[in-house]
């Protein structure tokens, strides 16, 4: 019979804690499937997360902690938070260089949002004919430093 070696019951000091993520370790990027959509195509919204650091760290990455704000110019148009329901937590470990990309897209109906539109089927619709749209997002409170342009027809 092999030697069983030494005892694999982990103790206070082998087993590794790691702290939060801090905002200058971390990336956080706006995506898009495309950049260009037709009348009818709905753009797909994702985040993608780096850890530039060198530890290892943690990060909420539920809906909780997600914000996707779309703009045209200084005029906000849609915000993932204003009719968001129930929201979760999701703190997860993310390696020293470690990217990652959400797994399921987020999609925007091409319509303004507010709180107090939620649930309404006639909220304007954004325009077309080539108009402009920046997509920013948030994730644990770190928000992307560049925006991800939308153009729809």
């Amino acid at each position: 019979m092999a030697d069983a070696g030494p005892s694999t019951t982990p103790s206070a000091e082998a087993t590794p804690t790691a702290k939060p993520c801090i905002s200058r370790d971390v990336t956080v990027e706006a995506l898009t499937d495309q950049e260009t959509y037709e009348g009818g195509q709905n753009p797909q919204l994702s985040i993608r997360l780096t850890n530039n650091g060198t530890t290892d760290c943690t990060l909420n990455v539920g809906t909780s902690g997600q914000a996707y704000t779309i703009m045209s110019g200084s005029d906000v148009w849609w915000r993932s938070t204003d009719c968001q329901t129930e929201p979760s937590d999701m703190v997860v470990l993310l390696a020293a260089g470690q990217t990652v990309s959400s797994a399921t897209p987020l999609a925007w109906d091409r319509t303004r949002s507010s709180v107090s539109t939620c649930g309404d089927a006639d909220r304007q619709s954004a325009p077309g004919g080539g108009a402009s749209y920046h997509l920013s997002v948030e994730l644990g409170g770190i928000a992307s430093t560049q925006s991800a342009q939308i153009l729809l027809y």
